[in-house]
């Protein structure tokens, strides 16, 4: 090149053409700045990525819809509606998802579990229809005790927990559910070492809705065989674990096994103080979660 560098070759063609070759050049010698700016437009602490190399990630999506499309064949050969056969459909697939995701943070060393747990979860139905939310948000707690993403909580993530939490406040099980999530969250407070105003935001947000759905509370206390044998085994898991294997979705982080008994302990409480307001089966999803990681709890 005659001595002269790269950058002080002229660019040819046209003012518009030459403009653009030379940003994407410095696109390139910033190490693709552009490409990573639209890569990391969304982070969070709380939502974890899908890999489908992952055989159990992979049995999950398929399982989640067939236990719908059961489920809602079933309904109609029962002799109802076309509404209650949807209605449950979606109950049975979102029991089927939460059951496997909750068995995710409880036991990351275990994902046959998770899809004993999937697979177990849609006979919650014959007890009655889960609350979705209410597991949902056990889940989410679960997951920032248990620490299984290795990323501390934005505020995006205030944000997902409260729009999950704010309509379980208003449900027989939200009481339990939001009082013991709040505790759960601000328990997590001492060993958080950045990010620490945005989880004190959020407990509190869930701790105010929680405060709000006292006010309406009616003890509903109903146990049933199920629901009994299911607590006894999902204490079972509070044995468990000794070590942690897997690591978490942070490249080289590692995930504890005191984070994930603390992470049982939170489902098993949860789920036990939303039974206290409204029938059991609306944790289903959580209790055979809890049943399946207390299973083979080490």
């Amino acid at each position: 090149m005659g001595g002269r560098s790269l950058a002080a070759v002229p660019p040819r063609g046209s003012g518009a053409l030459a403009e653009g070759v030379l940003r994407l050049r410095g696109g390139m010698a910033d190490g693709g700045t552009v490409y990573r700016r639209r890569s990391m437009a969304f982070r969070s602490g709380i939502t974890r990525g899908f890999d489908l190399s992952l055989p159990s990630n992979r049995f999950v999506l398929l399982g989640t819809p067939a236990a719908g499309v059961v489920a809602g064949v079933v309904t109609l050969l029962a002799g109802d509606g076309p509404a209650t056969a949807v209605r449950h459909g979606f109950s049975a697939g979102g029991a089927t998802f939460i059951a496997w995701a909750v068995v995710r943070e409880l036991h990351p060393d275990r994902p046959v579990l998770a899809a004993l747990a999937a697979v177990v979860a849609p006979l919650g139905l014959v007890a009655g229809d889960p609350d979705l939310l209410a597991a949902a948000v056990v889940l989410l707690g679960a997951r920032v005790v248990a620490g299984t993403t290795g990323r501390a909580m934005r505020w995006v993530d205030v944000a997902i927990v409260g729009a999950v939490a704010f309509p379980v406040a208003m449900r027989p099980a939200g009481s339990g559910v939001l009082t013991s999530t709040a505790i759960a969250l601000l328990a997590v407070l001492p060993v958080q070492d950045r990010r620490r105003l945005q989880l004190a935001t959020g407990a509190l947000l869930v701790a105010g809705l929680a405060a709000f759905s006292w006010w309406g509370f009616e003890a509903g206390f109903d146990p049933d065989p199920w629901s009994i044998a299911a607590a006894a085994l999902g204490a079972s898991s509070l044995m468990g674990p000794r070590r942690v294997t897997a690591g978490t979705d942070r490249s080289g982080g590692r995930i504890s096994p005191r984070r994930v008994r603390a992470a049982r302990g939170f489902a098993l409480i949860a789920a036990a103080a939303a039974a206290v307001g409204s029938d059991p089966a609306t944790m289903a999803p959580v209790w055979t979660a809890l049943a399946a990681t207390g299973s083979r709890p080490t």
